[in-house]
């Protein structure tokens, strides 16, 4: 019975290694064409992103000291670095740092740019005032959330603070569709993203697991953060056609109405994505 149990640990502990080697493997294979699959064209897609980076800058300052988690070709670590933060990025996929590296040297920025996994980060303990994270926590296998967020707090300075993006499982128990779906479609049933249409004609499936806001709360109580802002990305523009949002006074509108709610209970807890902060206490 003991070596069945072993056996089982064993298995438990290999699930999430295979997972992060996937990712790995898909994001190399795609880096070159990644910044051409996200974010996507249409006015949803435009809102989404603008809401993101909106949120993002405003918790970060200049001379910050802050840690991009899943930075992948450098998405925010540009406009981050560009605001005068002082970055460095960290992702699985060495293909999607060599993107990043070459994206900010055309623009004469500089950022610390490393390989390595969220689970287990090569920095020493209280180092950084901010860390980031947008759209990548959710390849995170289920078994490391915890760790993840562990090792969040142990390298934020007292008083440091954590910015996210993630998928918002209560707006999947909704629609369980893939309301921005281009190339890279989520299958909310069986908790996968698939890159179709890649440019040598592989499709690959990855894990993708969606947060709600309890999850949130909990992962950061967990770790000994307490969250402060809890923010949803589109609870209304997620519900409209790109036809309706094509009329610039319609989205000038729902740009002004989500503004005004999605900060507000219930709506910050329905959109399609949650952004979050939360911040490690002073003592």
């Amino acid at each position: 019975m003991t070596a069945q149990f072993e056996s089982i640990r064993t298995l438990q502990d290999r699930v999430p290694e295979q997972e992060k080697d996937q990712i790995r493997e898909i994001y190399d294979d795609i880096a070159a064409e990644y910044d051409r699959r996200i974010p996507g064209e249409g006015p949803t897609d435009h809102i989404f992103t603008e809401s993101e980076s909106e949120f993002l800058l405003s918790k970060t300052h200049a001379g910050d000291e802050v840690l991009d988690l899943g930075c992948g070709t450098g998405r925010f670590t540009i406009p981050l670095a560009e605001s005068g933060a002082v970055v460095t990025g960290l992702d699985l996929s060495p293909g999607m740092l060599a993107v990043a590296r070459a994206k900010l040297g055309e623009r004469g920025l500089r950022a610390d740019l490393r390989e390595g996994d969220m689970a287990d980060l090569p920095f020493p303990d209280a180092c950084f005032d901010v860390v980031t994270s947008m759209l990548a926590l959710m390849h995170i296998p289920i078994p490391d959330r915890p760790r993840v967020f562990r090792e969040v707090h142990r390298v934020l300075k007292p008083g440091g603070r954590m910015v996210l993006c993630v998928k918002n499982a209560v707006f999947e128990r909704m629609f369980t569709g893939d309301r921005f779906a281009s190339v890279d479609i989520t299958d909310v049933q069986d908790k996968k993203l698939i890159f179709t249409g890649t440019g040598n004609g592989t499709e690959h499936t990855a894990s993708w697991y969606s947060f709600a806001p309890h999850d949130l709360a909990a992962l950061f109580a967990g770790a000994g953060m307490a969250v402060t802002h809890l923010k949803g990305n589109s609870p209304v523009s997620a519900w409209l056609a790109d036809e309706v949002l094509a009329d610039v006074r319609v989205r000038g509108f729902v740009r002004t109405l989500e503004r005004a709610l999605s900060d507000v209970p219930p709506f910050n807890h329905l959109g399609y994505y949650l952004l979050a902060e939360a911040v490690k206490p002073v003592a």
